[in-house]
């Protein structure tokens, strides 16, 4: 059976967590860029499962194997959820860094600062698609701490701990966060199919 995966991705985070998580269970993880992949797979659905699946879907035409497509976002309560779904595109003319200090800015007065980190996984294989969704639970930090991680780990501090993704060591993240869990959901997948 061939173990490699390729990822429907560019961001080398990404493609390295998923490849210390799967590893584990003998899968090879490569990205776009190791099959010189270019296009621009857009999101363009309002819910996770329809681009994580949209992704998946524009590689089957390129690529045959089994293939994962994620999507992933932020949901903070006193914001209306927002940016959820949108959040590769929240603010996109601005950096991470500055999304997470308006973000930490904008609840400087709330009092409830839950949210959780969405992630939704698409696998492709046997000619058969896959999903789940899952959700890691947290609050917002007070600051923004950066450290290791992207995107908003510098302030998703996960129910249980007092810091946030990006000071946490990168094992406990990849048992915790909400890529994680749908990436054990994953493996049970694959291995079970």
């Amino acid at each position: 059976m061939n173990k490699t995966i390729l990822v429907a991705s560019k961001n080398k985070g990404k493609i390295n967590e998923y490849q210390q998580m799967l590893s584990s269970v003998g899968y090879q993880v490569i990205g776009l860029d190791d099959i010189g992949y270019d296009d621009e797979i857009d999101e363009i659905f309002d819910t996770y499962k329809d681009n994580a699946i949209a992704k998946v879907e524009a590689l089957e035409k390129v690529y045959s194997g089994i293939i994962i497509g994620d999507d992933s976002g932020f949901e903070i309560a006193a914001l209306d959820f927002k940016p959820g779904v949108y959040s590769a595109r929240f603010m996109s003319e601005y950096s991470y860094q500055e999304k997470n200090e308006y973000i930490v800015n904008e609840l400087k007065d709330v009092d409830d600062r839950s949210c959780a980190f969405v992630c939704a996984i698409a696998c492709a294989k046997d000619n058969q698609m896959w999903v789940t969704i899952n959700r890691a639970f947290g609050t917002v930090a007070q600051q923004v701490e950066n450290g290791n991680g992207f995107g908003y780990d510098p302030i998703f501090i996960p129910l249980g701990y007092d810091k946030p993704f990006s000071l946490l060591d990168e094992n406990i993240k990849n048992t915790i966060s909400h890529r994680a869990l749908a990436t054990k959901a994953l493996i049970q997948y694959l291995e079970n199919s």
